[in-house]
């Protein structure tokens, strides 16, 4: 058998292409008729408000991606982002630190959990579903305790740059919204991690055949614990953004947000039987997902169609995964 570090990524561009084409047609069509049928949608500050919308969940996303493609979920996403928006809320409220100590550790609570839930699963050798359900409700819970269930307010004004600021914008002119720039550095770190690096061919190896894996020596408890550790470091980015937004951090802030990030992610191409997806479609997905809420919105339809529209659009998703023309892979 062939080591995996001497195979060679194959991700041709066409293959690529081809696994996009589904869901980035749909976008296109979906925004197409939309701004064909609600004067409002097609406006710079709308289209403006779902990218910026769309940035928590994309990189939420971008480590469920990673998750999943290796044969495993993660349902904590949520509760680590809330919980690292907490504690990041609180060391710079009680805790007086500064605006960059706040990222530090939003960011550093995020990887803690991560990590440890890794760890569980994988030294436990428990089902990844089972323990980041678990770790759902126990980071839930911590964040609640820590906040003493009540919403952290009274950020420094610093902070706001990652909700409202933008690069190079001015009175006149819309510039980049820093949520987006975060977002495109955190996707293209994880774009360049699972299609050029050897970490990355390994999560696919994991989600395509697991055994075949660990006969060509994979390190299986080292790869679980990193590749759940990266999904918790950007649920703490994801943490910033939102805290920043919302002006407040709250322990229920996440609630929700593991189901976005997973439809994203399936929308966008990635299986769920693992082996296959990738980055692009993910942001796709992503934008998707908000584009449909958006437009429930204009309609003045509320949550609970909003939930039905994305329930039903992530199972026909996976329904052309597995029965769709070829089946085909979408790779990073």
């Amino acid at each position: 058998m062939t080591p995996l570090s001497e195979t060679k990524p194959s991700f041709p561009f066409v293959r690529n292409l081809s696994g996009l084409l589904a869901p980035l047609s749909f976008l296109l069509t979906l925004m197409l008729f939309l701004a064909l049928t609600l004067p409002n949608f097609a406006t710079r500050d709308n289209l403006k408000q779902i990218a910026i919308q769309a940035t928590v969940v994309a990189i939420l996303a971008c480590g469920q991606t990673a998750v999943i493609i290796s044969g495993n979920i993660d349902l904590s996403v949520g509760s680590t982002m809330a919980f690292a928006g907490v504690i990041s809320a609180l060391s710079m409220t009680s805790g007086n630190m500064g605006v960059g100590m706040g990222v530090l550790i939003a960011l550093g609570a995020g990887l803690g959990v991560g990590t440890l839930t890794g760890a569980i699963a994988a030294y436990g050798k428990i089902p990844t579903f089972i323990v980041t359900l678990g770790m759902m409700g126990i980071i839930h819970g911590a964040a609640g305790i820590a906040s003493h269930s009540v919403n952290v307010s009274g950020l420094p004004e610093g902070f706001s740059v990652f909700g409202f600021k933008e690069l190079f914008g001015t009175a006149a002119t819309d510039g980049i919204p820093y949520a987006v720039i975060l977002l495109a550095f955190a996707a293209i770190a994880v774009h360049i991690a699972l299609s050029r690096t050897r970490w990355g061919r390994t999560l696919y190896a994991l989600g395509g055949n697991r055994e075949a894996a660990r006969l060509s020596g994979v390190k299986m408890n080292w790869t679980l614990v990193s590749v759940y550790a990266l999904s918790g470091l950007l649920a703490g980015a994801a943490a910033i953004i939102n805290v920043s937004r919302a002006s407040v951090a709250s322990k229920d802030a996440g609630v929700g947000y593991e189901l976005d990030a997973i439809a994203a992610t399936v929308v966008g191409g990635t299986s769920l039987f693992g082996g296959q997806g990738g980055i692009p479609g993910t942001i796709i997905g992503a934008v998707l997902i908000y584009t449909l809420r958006n437009a429930c919105t204009l309609h003045n339809l509320g949550p609970d169609y909003q939930r039905l529209v994305i329930g039903v659009v992530v199972i026909l998703a996976v329904l052309y995964d597995r029965f769709g023309p070829g089946k085909s892979r979408v790779t990073a």
